[in-house]
């Protein structure tokens, strides 16, 4: 037990900021330390407690696995053999982060410090954050490895402001539920830095998901006044930061070229989903049908956002079919079920989030989530 706790705290501090930056990319498979620490974790966890906990969410998360298996294993046949072994791997890292789940359950007597390496994990990525935004605000040197050209927005270690907005606004929630129960001069301080860092990153989706999830977790806890007063606020910092917006087309919150993008990612879905309506095309075979429709071609197979679609529901959809998408359903039925307002704030502003990004898939934040619903699930 001592060793596994170690291991996970580890993981919470060291590898959850490392983000993206630490990745290693094999021909068409990319893992980074996060997945690498995710893995020995829980294979860690299995050999020593050799036991599945007890829980609320096990029935659905178990369905949800068993129909992504089975719309791969129906597409199997029109995949060659590397591209098979490449889809399988993004569906066993999504078991792996799921079962964090299982492991932060098995370890309720550490719970508290757990909620202290996540408050740490997210403050370095924070702090990192800001670091990188004053010295080192352009990516367009790194188009070559398929990322995007962000310029003066704040994107951490994710190298992405949209993905990076979403985690911080879920640790953003995550602090004010603290701030709610505990009054910390030093939570104050991070909180407003959070709020200022979310503004920072100029993601209009992640200020949807914002306003949503500070809305509905202030009202869940009655503090209906205090609901109002940070809209106002938050207005006050958007109108603020529109005077930024001359210094590059991704600060100019009215640019439509991203809106322009996330349509054809859509429309590229749904094409997709008509095609393949009962299992899909797999999971996550996604990308070699985006070639094989033609929305890809080569040179844009290296692009990390090919993988996926900018939503992640019409994700679920056109790679596991209407069988995958129940699943799904029934799982956030349950989740949603569950009587804790920071785990409900953040489900519903997340699946706002995932209308406009792929981020019910991304591996900081499914590492955040699942490990705040063992958290919770213990209270």
């Amino acid at each position: 037990m001592g060793a596994l706790k170690k291991i996970i705290l580890g993981l919470l501090v060291i590898a959850l900021p490392l983000g993206e930056v630490a990745r290693l990319t094999f021909n068409e498979v990319a893992i980074t330390i996060l997945d690498i620490g995710v893995a020995i974790t829980v294979l860690f966890w299995v050999v020593v407690r050799r036991k599945i906990p007890r829980s609320y969410l096990a029935k659905p998360i178990t369905l949800f696995i068993a129909a992504l298996l089975i719309s791969l294993l129906v597409n199997a046949i029109r995949l060659n053999v590397n591209e098979l072994f490449v889809s399988s791997l993004y569906l066993l890292r999504w078991v792996f982060y799921t079962l964090l789940y299982f492991v932060v359950l098995d370890l309720s007597l550490i719970r508290k410090k757990i909620e202290r390496a996540i408050f740490i994990g997210g403050g370095i990525i924070l702090l990192v954050g800001y670091i990188l935004y004053f010295l080192y605000p352009d990516l367009r040197n790194l188009r070559y490895g398929g990322w995007d050209e962000h310029l003066y927005r704040l994107f951490s270690t994710f190298l992405d402001p949209n993905f990076a907005g979403s985690f911080l606004v879920l640790y953003f929630l995550f602090l004010i539920d603290k701030l709610s129960t505990r009054k910390n001069n030093l939570l104050r301080f991070i909180s407003i830095a959070t709020l200022i860092a979310i503004v920072l990153t100029f993601s209009r989706s992640a200020y949807v998901m914002l306003f949503t999830g500070i809305v509905i977790l202030l009202y869940l806890k009655g503090m209906k006044f205090l609901a109002i007063g940070f809209i106002a606020l938050f207005l006050v910092l958007i109108i603020i930061t529109t005077q930024l917006s001359f210094r590059s087309e991704g600060t100019n919150l009215l640019r439509t070229a991203s809106g322009e993008a996330r349509l054809d990612s859509i429309k590229n879905a749904i094409t997709i989903f008509k095609d393949h309506p009962i299992f899909g095309v797999g999971f996550n075979s996604y990308r070699y049908s985006q070639r094989d429709y033609g929305f890809l071609n080569e040179k844009k197979m290296i692009v990390h956002s090919g993988a996926g679609t900018d939503n992640s529901f019409l994700f679920i959809l056109a790679t596991s079919g209407v069988v995958g998408f129940g699943a799904f359903l029934f799982l956030l039925f349950k989740i949603l079920s569950i009587k804790d307002s920071l785990i409900v704030a953040s489900t519903i502003a997340l699946f706002v989030n995932s209308l406009f990004i792929n981020a019910l898939f991304y591996p900081e934040v499914m590492l955040w989530m699942w490990v705040l619903l063992g958290l919770r699930e213990n209270t």
